[in-house]
């Protein structure tokens, strides 16, 4: 059976380059993706940083939705803290009315960014830690127009003909229960290598509740990939998005990626060696003749037919590269 393949895309940017080249990759990927065959492409959300090119992935949205014709887009995700959850809700209600049954509102409760970043997005106030599955349960109420905080104060459009796809971010347990209680889709994040993987999705499917946002469960997985004619060239094209992975573990932005060749020097030798070459790992690197198999495997050990991927590469045809294999082998 074909497994539904959806892209992550953070638009990556490269040491040399700049955001706005990044964002034209992102037109283009997504344009050969609505052709190829994936079953949606989801944009993230980051601030001040130069490892990625879109700070909001709605507007990236709402502009692939208007060059693309069957394809699902979204986001992955709208970084909650950050914004109200009357405002999403709005923004989502329209791209939902405009585009129908083709937008994902795909939701987070990280932060987007480090310390500066999410003081300015706040406008320099401090950032409520409240539970962000409060604001989640004002988005879906603002969404299916029920009464709310405010009463009766609706969120426009209004009347919309389909709800739009709820996804929950998250890489832990709580996460996972919390998208099972409101019976929203979870987007579970692999690439991050978190232990209680398999824990986490068992949780989510088996304590969906199907008399809330959605009748059915929709368990989507996230993961690191890189193909190449060879084994040697796919774990070296993966050297950049590893150590981007890497700084993130240290609480630091990402730098643009970088050539494999400049990774190597930083890394060999290195403290943190060790840690990068176990990141590499977790990355599925294979040839065009093996990634239908190691796809296929990591689907069931999730128990899902659904696998988003993240390919960040210093060269964009490798990364196109990559996700035509991984269709092609889709079969």
């Amino acid at each position: 059976m074909k497994l539904k393949l959806s892209i992550l895309d953070q638009s990556p940017t490269i040491e040399g380059g700049n955001s706005l080249q990044a964002l034209k990759n992102s037109i283009d990927l997504a344009l050969f993706a609505d052709k190829a065959g994936f079953h949606s492409v989801i944009y993230s959300e980051h601030h001040g940083v130069k490892a990625y090119g879109s700070s909001s992935p709605e507007i990236l949205s709402a502009i692939i939705l208007s060059k693309t014709q069957r394809i699902k887009v979204g986001t992955g995700g709208i970084m909650m803290k950050n914004y109200s959850a009357y405002k999403i809700a709005e923004w989502a209600k329209m791209l939902e009315s405009l585009y129908p049954e083709r937008f994902v509102l795909g939701l987070g409760k990280a932060p987007g960014g480090l310390k500066d970043a999410v003081s300015a997005l706040n406008n320099h106030r401090p950032v409520v830690l409240s539970s962000q599955e409060t604001k989640l349960e004002e988005i879906i109420q603002y969404i299916k127009e029920e009464k709310g905080v405010y009463g009766e104060l609706i969120a426009q459009p209004k009347g919309l003909f389909h709800l739009p796809e709820i996804l929950w971010l998250g890489s832990g347990i709580q996460s996972a229960r919390e998208a099972a209680q409101h019976g929203v889709g979870y987007s579970y994040a692999d690439f991050m290598r978190n232990d209680q993987g398999t824990k986490s999705t068992e949780t989510y499917l088996s304590e969906f509740d199907r008399n809330q946002y959605s009748p059915a469960p929709s368990l989507q997985v996230a993961v690191a990939v890189s193909v190449a004619e060879d084994l040697k060239s796919a774990q070296h094209n993966a050297y950049g998005m590893a150590y981007q992975f890497l700084q993130a573990r240290h609480i630091q932005a990402p730098e643009a990626l970088l050539p494999s060749e400049k990774v190597e020097q930083r890394i060999l030798g290195s403290e943190d060696e060790e840690e990068f070459f176990k990141i590499l790992d977790h990355i599925i690197t294979d040839t065009p003749g093996n990634i239908s198999a190691r796809l296929r495997e990591k689907a069931d050990e999730y128990s899902t037919d659904e696998l988003i991927i993240l390919c960040n590469m210093f060269k964009e045809t490798d990364r196109i590269d990559t996700y035509k294999s991984i269709i092609l082998a889709n079969v």
